[in-house]
């Protein structure tokens, strides 16, 4: 059976030599070179030709980040897993954004490269357990951001919205409030404004999405 060549990118020798005794406990592997800088990764990977390469981020001369980009826009097929020690959510989102396949943090278990290698080897992605809660808290934080951002509403508007609702017209609405229809239409337009309603109908539409009505 024929065995996958993987490359090892990482200036520092103590988790190149880590990550090669890692990989020898699977017969299906085999470590075809290493490089100690992103240049040398890039130049590497065009000559020797492995399966997939395991590069670090923070490496001198280019950084694993610019190396993948490189190797990607040569060869778009290329496989390639980071395997770093960042995982703040910049790091994590321009790799994926690059085109990298794998992203697994060095403070994880050795379990969790090899399970990248094989995913991703079976031309499938894979991010490691600590990547996929920087991932999840992002997206949950961006949700959350946004519908706070849509449903900040004043009290005068959400009067105003339930009105709508119940079918009431401008002149209607400003007596119940004792306001004047120019106001209440004032309101109107801002609601529609805030949620990107084009017609009443769609703006109780959106706020009824929205937990609002």
């Amino acid at each position: 059976m024929t065995k996958s060549k993987i490359l090892i990118a990482d200036d520092h020798e103590m988790i190149r030599e880590g990550i090669k005794m890692l990989l020898k406990k699977n017969k299906d592997y085999q470590v075809i070179g290493e490089a100690v800088n992103g240049r040398e990764a890039v130049n590497k990977y065009f000559l020797l030709k492995p399966d997939i390469i395991v590069l670090d981020i923070s490496m001198p001369e280019q950084n694993g980040m610019e190396a993948a980009k490189e190797i990607i826009a040569g060869d778009a097929s290329a496989l390639i897993i980071i395997l770093s020690m960042h995982d703040d959510e910049v790091y994590i989102s321009q790799c994926i954004d690059i085109g990298v396949k794998g992203f697994v943090v060095k403070s994880e278990s050795g379990k969790e490269l090899d399970l990248a290698i094989q995913a991703v080897l079976d031309n499938r992605s894979y991010f490691s357990s600590r990547v996929q809660e920087v991932i999840v808290k992002k997206y949950t934080t961006a949700s959350k951001r946004n519908r706070e951002i849509k449903i900040q509403l004043t009290k005068r508007e959400i009067e105003i919205v339930k009105l709508i609702a119940e079918g009431l017209k401008s002149h209607q609405i400003a007596d119940k409030l004792f306001i004047s229809p120019r106001t209440v239409e004032t309101h109107r337009a801002n609601l529609m404004k805030k949620v990107e309603a084009n017609n009443s109908i769609e703006l109780i539409k959106k706020l009824e999405a929205l937990g609002i009505s």
